[in-house]
C-alpha cells in the first residue's frame, strides 16, 4: 500500500538529492517562485510504501478558483528515488501511487487535478493506470525534452555533438568572443528587458518574466540560478540562463543579438554553461524542450547536442464535477 506524508522543506531537502534526473517544475524552489508570482498554495508529500519504505515526492501547486473551489496542478511528478535516469515503474507501482494521489485529492477537498506525470513513453506500459484509477487524457503537446550526460570528461561530451554543432563552437570560440558572469542584480535586468523584446518581435509567450524574478530570488542547497553573457568588442551580443535544481541543470532562456547570431555565441554561450556546472556537481544538462512549442531553428540546435531524448505520457486530469472535463 502507497501512502502520502506531508513533509516541510528540511525533510524535502533530505530527500531530494536522491531524485536522479530531478526535473525543475517539482524542485522546492520552483513551488516557492510559483507561490509568489501566482499566489496559490503549494503541498508537498513524500511518498511512502509498506513494503520498501519511503519511493519518491511529490509537489502540488493548488489554486482557488469561484465556483469550482481547489484546483491541483501537478507538473513532471511524483519524482522517484533511483539510481538510473528513465528506470521504468512496475504497474503495481504506478497503480498504488496513483490511487494515492487520488485519495490525498478527496481528503485535500481538491475538486479537479490537473498532472503531467512523470511517466516515460515507452518505458512502461504505465498509462494504462492512470485511466484505470479515473484518469482522463487530455489533448495537450507531451513533454520532450533531451538530457546530456555531464558525468563523463569534457572532452567526451563535446565529442558526443553533432560535427555540425562541433564546427559551430569551435568558429565560436576562435571569433574572439570574452566570457562574463556578473552577479544576478546586474546581469538580471539587462536579460529580462532583451528577453521581453524577443517576445515581443517573434511572438511567443516563454516564461513569464515575473516567474524569472522569482526564481532567481530563491536560495537552496541544490539550486543556482546563472546567466553567462558573452561579449564582442567589449558589449554583450548574447546570453544564457540556466538554473541547477539538484542533479540536473536545466537551460531556461537563450538571448543573442543580431551580431551575436553571427559570432554564433549560443554555441559559446550553452558550452561553458554545461562546463559550468558540471563543475558544480550537476550529473544531468536538459535542453529546457523539444518538440511542438519549439521553434524549427531552435529545436535544430537543441538536437545537434545529441542528448538522450525523452517523452513524457502527456496530460490528465481527475475530477468528480459533471460540468468540467
Amino acid at each position: 500500500m502507497m501512502s502520502m506524508i506531508k513533509i516541510d522543506r528540511e525533510q524535502w531537502e533530505l530527500y531530494w538529492p536522491k531524485v536522479c534526473h530531478a526535473p525543475l517544475l517539482q524542485s522546492y524552489e520552483y513551488g516557492e517562485a510559483k507561490r509568489q508570482a501566482q499566489r496559490c498554495r503549494v503541498c508537498r508529500f513524500l511518498l511512502h510504501s509498506e513494503q520498501a519504505g519511503p519511493v519518491g515526492l511529490l509537489q502540488v501547486l493548488v489554486y482557488s478558483l469561484p465556483l469550482i473551489g481547489g484546483v491541483a496542478r501537478i507538473n513532471r511528478g511524483p519524482v522517484f528515488f533511483a539510481d538510473d535516469f528513465r528506470m521504468p515503474l512496475s504497474r503495481g507501482i504506478a497503480t498504488g501511487i496513483m490511487t494515492a494521489v487520488c485519495n490525498t485529492l478527496r481528503q485535500e477537498r481538491w475538486r479537479l487535478l490537473r498532472i503531467v506525470p512523470e511517466l516515460y513513453c515507452g518505458a512502461d506500459d504505465t498509462s494504462v493506470v492512470l485511466e484505470d484509477v479515473g484518469f482522463k487524457k487530455r489533448h495537450t503537446s507531451p513533454v520532450v525534452s533531451a538530457v546530456i550526460d555531464l558525468a563523463r570528461s569534457p572532452s567526451e561530451i563535446r565529442a558526443g555533438f553533432h560535427g555540425k554543432w562541433r564546427n559551430s563552437l569551435n568558429k565560436s570560440e576562435k571569433a574572439g568572443l570574452e566570457l562574463e558572469a556578473p552577479s544576478l542584480d546586474d546581469a538580471l535586468p539587462f536579460l529580462i528587458s532583451k528577453y521581453e523584446e524577443m517576445q515581443q518581435q517573434k511572438c511567443f509567450n516563454g516564461v513569464p518574466t515575473k516567474l524569472i524574478h522569482a526564481m532567481a530570488n530563491q536560495q537552496g542547497q541544490c539550486w543556482n540560478f546563472s546567466i553567462l553573457f558573452a561579449r564582442y568588442n567589449n558589449i554583450r551580443q548574447g546570453a544564457v540562463l540556466t538554473v541547477r535544481h539538484g542533479d540536473t541543470c536545466t537551460y531556461l532562456v537563450g538571448w543573442n543579438s543580431d551580431e551575436g547570431r553571427r559570432l554564433q555565441v549560443n554555441y559559446f554561450l550553452l558550452w561553458h554553461s554545461m562546463i559550468m556546472q558540471r563543475e558544480w556537481g550537476c550529473k544531468y544538462f536538459d535542453v529546457g524542450g523539444l518538440g511542438a512549442n519549439t521553434t524549427t531553428g531552435v529545436e535544430r540546435f537543441k538536437k545537434r547536442l545529441e542528448g538522450q531524448e525523452y517523452s513524457l505520457i502527456g496530460e490528465y486530469s481527475y475530477t468528480d464535477l459533471p460540468f468540467v472535463k
